[in-house]
């Protein structure tokens, strides 16, 4: 089974907090905290700016496995590297026994009408177990107004990989992996263009053959979701927020 594969977690954010603030231009790879996680990258779509990311552990926030993480994104002019908009949250992520492991900025074609596009952020999870693997990436969505970067969809499950193994045998065992796209819809509300989730979802059973262990797929199921701007953001049901 192939699992989703560790992003990489040497890029650093290019700015600070809030407002209009200066900061070098460009991004590097410079850490200021031990345990944080940055990631900066040209945004495509508005050739002039930057997104950046940092995940920092938050004071006297880790109990056992547990940690809480503060989020910090931003877009920053990519020439000067200006801080122009940003979204400071306390507590905005949890690690635990499956263990916050790397951010990925997403510059997918997320155009929502003429004049607002968004961008995505996601948050990659690891729990490191030959008997109970389990990954997930999440996906928040963000708009920019004015010197705030808004939250237009939180907590969409974009791949997701779980395992239990070892009942009658290293070989023996079952293992499901998902895998969704999101694309922009034709259909509009409130102003922004509807998104359309597909979910591809594969079971496996894992036995011992002839030849050592093998696997098996069952049928894959497929699900189709649109999902509606509200007013204030995509709504998302339980089934797409996962575990």
């Amino acid at each position: 089974m192939k699992w989703l594969e560790s992003c990489g977690l040497g890029l650093a954010l290019c700015a600070g907090l809030g407002g209009v603030t200066a900061a070098q231009a460009g991004c590097d790879n410079t850490t200021d905290i031990p345990g944080e996680l940055h990631v900066c990258k040209p945004w495509p779509a508005e050739p002039e700016l930057s997104i950046s990311a940092r995940a920092t552990p938050m004071p006297g926030s880790q109990t056992g496995d547990v940690r809480r993480y503060s989020l910090d994104v931003s877009l920053q002019d990519i020439d000067s590297g200006w801080t122009l908009a940003s979204n400071y949250q306390d507590s905005a992520l949890f690690s635990d026994a499956v263990a916050l492991q790397g951010l990925q900025i997403d510059t997918g074609r997320y155009r929502l009408n003429k004049e607002q596009r968004a961008f995505g952020l996601r948050v990659l999870y690891h729990h490191s177990s030959s008997a109970i693997p389990y990954e997930k990436s999440v996906l928040t969505l963000y708009r920019r107004e004015d010197k705030e970067v808004l939250p237009l969809l939180e907590g969409l499950v974009m791949d997701e990989s779980n395992g239990e193994f070892g009942w009658g045998g290293e070989c023996e065992g079952r293992s499901r992996t998902l895998h969704r796209t999101l694309e922009v819809g034709s259909g509009q509300r409130n102003g922004y263009a509807d998104l359309i989730v597909r979910t591809r979802e594969v079971s496996t059973r894992h036995f011992k053959g002839r030849d050592g262990c093998e696997s098996r797929d069952l049928p894959p199921r497929n699900t189709l979701a649109t999902l509606h701007y509200d007013g204030q953001r995509y709504v998302l049901s339980t089934a797409l927020k996962g575990q």
